[in-house]
């Protein structure tokens, strides 16, 4: 049986893209609940944004992807038309910094399908997550961020390959909503079912491994239809959301109204706001009043009624709550990345540079301002110290993606 006419064949086989070191944990366990069903693994290379392929001449070379020149000669492996290519080198080259590799190691699988072979009709992307991308860090082990729209530029390139994938698994945590979960099915136009987390998702060696192989038992074959108490008895079973044509979107758990949770985000403000201004800490990132006003703000945000300056305010705020939740995370790598920076900044205006690191935020806040109302003070005002304040206020005061990437949480 044909997906469509443009689709690759159906089968049982898993494609797993991990961004944490433990994937190979997770594949396995897919393995062993089908062992006649093949489970293939993509995760980090050896190296940062490199990957090994092979050319026409069949010789396995090592292509750079920080480089124009690195992309070319790996996208020149696929055997895929020039436009084409050249598309999943756009693809490549817009993912963020050590991300270009998982990416590419897809669209060498993917690229196949582009050619008529056949390729895994089940996909599941392993990470951390806060609904639009993907990341990787535990430990020492710090990996780069996979956005939705890294997936979906590849997913345009290679459109065969998205026609081909029929069952997709965000093990990932909050994905689950029902505005997201509709956003990654727009991506694979030939989807039957989607498992999500409407909520926070096992770790690998917390529940990942089991919840993965209820989901591999439930989508072998051509399966129209899930049922979202499949991992009831199981650790955060009930954050379970799951999507197929038959039943459409539905959760483990019984929704709150949306009327209740704007009620619960007006209340979560004076929380925020104490641990905003660091009269609070943050002493267990799972729970308190802050991770319920980020859990509300991500409920929200699954809502398909909400307008679109609601849901960019609310994105906002989100993004915002989520880097508050784990600034002991954020400033010890706000410390390590602009260390020189800040220490070229403090040191232009003839102040001590500090150690944000160590600092509360409460402490670390009275130090921007002091730093921004010195340099307000100057005339002319120093070039290190103007380069210093929005990383300081953008960045560690006001918690901006833009300045606080996904992989520093």
């Amino acid at each position: 049986m044909t997906m469509n006419s443009v689709g690759p064949r159906r089968n049982d086989d898993t494609l797993v893209l991990g961004m944490n070191p433990h994937v190979q944990a997770e594949a396995e366990a897919l393995q062993k609940s089908n062992p006649s069903a093949r489970v293939s693994t993509l995760r980090d290379s050896f190296q940062n944004d490199q990957v090994r392929a092979s050319g026409p001449d069949g010789v396995t070379r090592v292509h750079d992807l920080r480089t124009q020149d690195g992309i070319r000669s790996f996208v020149a492996t696929l055997g895929l038309p020039l436009a084409q290519g050249q598309q999943v080198a756009a693809a490549i080259a817009s993912a963020g910094e050590d991300a270009r590799d998982e990416l590419a190691q897809l669209a060498l699988v993917w690229a196949r399908a582009e050619k008529g072979g056949v390729i895994p009709s089940r996909l599941v992307l392993s990470g951390h997550s806060g609904g639009t991308s993907l990341w990787g860090e535990e430990g020492s082990f710090v990996n780069g961020v996979l956005t939705r729209r890294d997936f979906a530029r590849l997913a345009e390139a290679l459109p065969r390959a998205a026609a081909g994938v029929e069952d997709l698994c965000i093990a990932a945590c909050y994905n689950g909503g029902e505005t997201t979960m509709e956003a990654w099915r727009a991506l694979f136009p030939n989807l039957r079912t989607m498992w999500a987390y409407d909520g926070s998702a096992p770790g690998t060696f917390s529940g990942a491994t089991a919840h993965l192989a209820r989901w591999e038992k439930a989508t072998r074959g051509e399966v129209e239809s899930l049922r979202p108490e499949l991992l009831r008895g199981l650790r955060k079973g009930e954050n379970l959301a799951v999507w197929s044509r038959l039943q459409g979107h539905q959760t483990a758990s019984v929704r709150a109204s949306t009327a209740d949770l704007r009620a619960r985000l007006s209340a979560g403000h004076v929380p925020f706001e104490r641990y905003f201004q660091g009269n609070e800490v943050v002493r267990d990132t799972q729970h308190g009043p802050l991770r319920e006003h980020y859990n509300t703000l991500q409920a929200l945000l699954g809502r398909p009624e909400l307008s679109a300056s609601e849901r960019t305010g609310l994105e906002r705020a989100r993004e915002q709550t989520l880097r508050l939740l784990f600034y002991g995370n954020v400033s010890a790598r706000f410390q390590e990345t602009h260390r020189s920076s800040i220490q070229r900044g403090f040191t232009a205006l003839g102040l001590n540079a500090p150690d944000f690191s160590r600092l509360g935020r409460k402490e670390a806040l009275a130090l921007i301002r002091s730093f921004e109302t010195e340099l307000g003070r100057r005339n002319p005002r120093p070039l290190e110290a103007q380069r210093l304040l929005p990383l300081l206020t953008e960045g560690l005061r006001d918690l901006q993606r833009s300045h606080i990437p996904d992989n520093w949480l």
